[in-house]
């Protein structure tokens, strides 16, 4: 597989880092859609980076897809500075890298946003940003239980900004989320699916068993599986339009 570094520029003009993935085997037939997933890591202030997202990356490519691992301000090679709750701001930083894969693929190249953790919540902030994101996936979303004592609680305070985004939104939404999360439990995440996200939108919930939050970005079952979820909902998410 193909990989390289890319800078693009956010609304704001921040410098933003990306590492391409493109696809281990791309199709040259015209007529061919290839997958796009556009990445976001686990909280910059606490250690998240984008090297955290290379593993699932790197599983994606090798099934036919690119990947965009994108990082968030204040890390690797990107400028500025992340806040503490996830912002707009972010949320243009994802569409950047979204706008690089559609100015330089084209047509052929459909766009997802993926993301982990606090990634999640920047990600949302993108999702209808551009018209061109067709679906959201989040690994480990921070909603917050108190089941779970002070991490959940310290979850449910600082990543609750974004959630009327996602609430707002009709485009096709997938959850995959560990068993043993140690923030958020599987089921607050069913609950916020089923009272918060719209009715009529296509939402799946998938349940990583026997992992934690930490270990969901490299365990190396879970990224297959990851990896497969994923490949699965977005057919679904053909066979509805």
């Amino acid at each position: 597989m193909r990989s390289y570094l890319r800078y693009v520029d956010s609304a704001d003009g921040t410098r933003i880092e990306c590492l391409v993935l493109e696809p281990a085997r791309a199709s040259d037939r015209p007529d061919v859609q290839t997958e796009w997933f556009i990445l976001a890591h686990a909280h910059p202030k606490l250690g998240g980076d984008r090297a955290m997202m290379v593993p699932l990356a790197r599983v994606l490519s090798a099934r036919g897809h690119g990947a965009v691992c994108v990082a968030a301000r204040g890390t690797s090679g990107s400028l500025g500075s992340s806040s503490w709750r996830g912002n707009e701001t972010e949320g243009e930083d994802v569409c950047a890298a979204v706008d690089w894969v559609t100015k330089t693929f084209g047509a052929r190249a459909r766009t997802h946003v993926v993301g982990y953790s606090y990634g999640s919540t920047t990600c949302a902030y993108a999702l209808e940003l551009r018209s061109t994101i067709v679906s959201y996936v989040a690994i480990g979303y921070p909603r917050g239980s108190l089941g779970c004592g002070f991490m959940g609680l310290g979850a449910r305070l600082l990543m609750r900004d974004h959630t009327a985004k996602l609430e707002a939104s009709g485009k096709a939404k997938l959850f995959i989320h560990p068993s043993r999360d140690e923030f958020t439990t599987v089921a607050t995440v069913q609950e916020f699916m089923r009272e918060k996200l719209p009715g009529n939108s296509l939402k799946e919930l998938r349940v990583l068993e026997g992992i934690g939050h930490f270990d969901a970005s490299s365990n190396t079952e879970a990224l297959e599986n990851t990896a497969h979820w994923i490949e699965e909902f977005v057919r679904r998410v053909d066979d509805r339009d």
